[in-house]
């Protein structure tokens, strides 16, 4: 996802403009699954790692998790929406700035409409999108 060029003019620095793109290719965002049948659901693990040198400071990502067959059922520890085969995630970050090798983790518990496509469930694909703030700085990221 592209933003739109941020630029602040400020005289108190050397540079005098800075300039932030706000792009969220910033992590590197993986699943799978912990615990393939807990009694009702199939447990997976979500790893977002900072994968940019730049500090991000971020209050909210929003992950979207699409899984192998539709679900009949799918929660998170964070608030989560689910319908089909997809799973939306938000967490929100409490304006956390992320340096390069940052590891974030949650859990979603998924499930199908029986026992073994339940446990046969594995994710096709995860995206994300990142809510950026202004930093103390006046910039972007």
């Amino acid at each position: 996802m592209y933003v739109k060029p941020l630029v602040l003019e400020n005289g108190d620095f050397a540079e005098g403009v800075f300039a932030a793109s706000g792009s969220t290719d910033c992590w590197d965002v993986s699943g799978r699954s912990v615990q393939d049948w807990n009694g009702s659901h199939n447990v997976f693990e979500i790893r977002a790692v900072h994968s940019t040198d730049v500090v991000h400071i971020t209050t909210q990502v929003t992950y979207t998790i699409k899984f192998s067959a539709p679900l009949t059922d799918a929660y998170s520890e964070f608030s989560s929406t689910f319908s089909g085969d997809t799973v939306t995630v938000v967490r929100d970050l409490h304006a956390n700035g992320y340096n390069s090798g940052d590891v974030v983790t949650f859990k979603v518990w998924a499930k199908a409409a029986d026992e073994a496509t339940t446990k046969a469930l594995g994710i096709s694909g995860i995206s994300y999108v990142c809510r950026h703030e202004t930093n103390v700085q006046g910039g972007i990221d």
